[in-house]
């Protein structure tokens, strides 16, 4: 019989702080997957928004045409 591992092993610990039993379970991600596999579906996204006043090229609320950026910008 092999001795009982509680790093190997799944099982209930005391806390004393809320006066119940817990469950512990180690190595919960090395468990074999049983749940359903799904695809994302694929999305065709636009390079940008036609309607949205932030996008490169578009209209500003102020009627000004927001200008092309031809680099990345940051800010620091």
């Amino acid at each position: 019989m092999t001795q009982f591992n509680p790093v190997d092993h799944p099982h209930r610990r005391y806390n004393p702080l809320t006066g119940q039993w817990i469950l512990v379970s180690p190595h919960r991600a090395k468990r074999p997957w049983q749940g359903a596999q799904e695809t994302p579906a694929k999305q065709v996204l636009p390079a940008h928004d036609p309607d949205c006043f932030l996008c490169a090229g578009n209209v500003r609320v102020t009627g000004d045409k927001k200008p092309r950026l031809h680099r990345d910008l940051r800010f620091h």
